[in-house]
């Protein structure tokens, strides 16, 4: 078999996978009524958000600036994801001894673990986008994105009834021991995918820098390439609704019970949203390219607070409207962010624009932490409507 054909496959399969690990540790509905339910509020969601999403983005810089000047990924790729399977597993042995620790240990113990699979999965992430890049025909780049978010929305969907079964019917800290402890068995199984990708031998392009040189040749980058600027305008301002998410689960928590049941449905109704939303966006992919399910992901992620506001208090199925938006949002956002940073990299520099981009990307990275503080002081609407104003503001970026 062709290579190009068996890292397509190999990479499809890892896909599908990891969507059923990761429906069972959602960012969005999973770890916030977990820090919930085990005493915090919005600060401490803020600070899981942050490390979840800022801790990617932060590292980004320096593993890309060291992998860059490497040919082959595939052993980085391997180490960064058997420590995220070692992380899940150590999470649910945590919560086995809740009984035992405060909430304060409890908490801390599991922010710590969190951290180390968010590190390990931005040392991963690099070499797997280097690595995919290269592996790709450029005609197989749009199926491959389409087909790997429907192989994963299929597999997240298929996954959704098992996780609520669990959040419903086994009690607290049992259902959550189960989840982290489910994850970390099929993030072993997707793997294996990895194992059976066949890595192109690449040569780091002449003028490949080291880390401190790379913090100086940001700027020129930044200066040379409009397609960047842009690139890292549209991560920033789309940013600040991705990681606003989280805290939608803490806002219903104030007009309805937070039972393990409910969040189930919240996971189940978020992820029936990204299944049904992918016919739209490979047809939009077919007739505008990425940058229309750019636009789409942006109009998702200014409605999405306001719709918040408006239908708290409705009854749950009417509120349900705001998780399906958000299944949505992030069916675009996978789709397009990716294929569009595949788009505007070579083979030799896209280990090292994937870190620039991480470096341009304090805000989102920390806005999580002062979205909690805020809410905390300001309320809740403040916050959102002013988020939905500046994601709006990204829609300029794509004209």
């Amino acid at each position: 078999m062709p290579f190009h054909k068996q890292n397509y496959y190999a990479f499809l399969w890892h896909a599908a996978f990891l969507a059923l690990a990761t429906a069972f540790t959602d960012i969005n509905t999973v770890l916030p009524s977990l820090v919930v339910k085990a005493g915090g509020g919005t600060i401490l969601i803020g600070l899981l958000t942050a490390i979840m999403v800022g801790t990617p983005i932060l590292g980004q810089l320096f593993f890309a600036s060291y992998l860059h000047l490497k040919p082959r990924k595939k052993v980085f790729l391997l180490l960064g994801i058997n420590l995220r399977i070692i992380a899940l597993a150590a999470v649910a042995m945590v919560l086995i001894h809740t009984e035992t620790f405060s909430n304060d240990t409890l908490i801390t113990s599991v922010f710590l673990l969190m951290f180390v699979f968010a590190l390990a999965g931005t040392f991963a992430g690099v070499s797997y986008t280097d690595i995919l890049g290269k592996s790709l025909l450029t005609e197989q780049r749009n199926s491959f994105f389409v087909n790997r978010q429907v192989i994963s929305s299929l597999a997240i969907l298929a996954s959704a009834p098992a996780s609520r079964w669990v959040l419903a019917r086994v009690d607290y800290p049992g259902n959550y021991v189960w989840m982290f402890g489910m994850a970390a068995m099929l993030l072993l199984v997707a793997s294996l995918g990895f194992w059976a990708v066949n890595e192109p031998d690449i040569k780091p392009s002449d003028d490949s820098l080291s880390f401190r040189a790379v913090l100086r040749a940001i700027p020129r980058h930044l200066r040379e390439d409009l397609q960047l600027r842009r690139y890292i305008l549209l991560v920033n301002l789309s940013g600040f609704g991705l990681t606003l998410m989280p805290f939608y689960v803490a806002y219903a928590s104030h007009h309805y019970e937070l039972t393990g049941e409910q969040v189930g449905t919240y996971l189940l109704v978020q992820i029936v949203g990204m299944v049904a939303s992918n016919i739209l966006w490979a047809k939009l992919v077919g007739r505008f390219g990425f940058r229309g399910v750019i636009r789409a992901c942006i109009i998702c992620g200014t409605l999405l607070p306001v719709l918040t506001l408006i239908l708290a208090g409705t009854p749950l199925p009417v509120f349900l409207v705001v998780f399906f938006l958000m299944g949505m949002s992030l069916s675009a956002r996978k789709i397009a962010f990716s294929g569009r940073l595949i788009e505007i990299t070579t083979n030799t520099n896209r280990a090292l624009y994937q870190g620039i981009v991480g470096a341009t990307s304090l805000t989102t990275a920390l806005f999580p932490l002062v979205a909690g503080s805020l809410i905390l002081t300001l309320g809740y609407t403040p916050v959102f409507l002013g988020v939905s104003v500046i994601v709006a503001g990204a829609w300029t970026v794509t004209r």
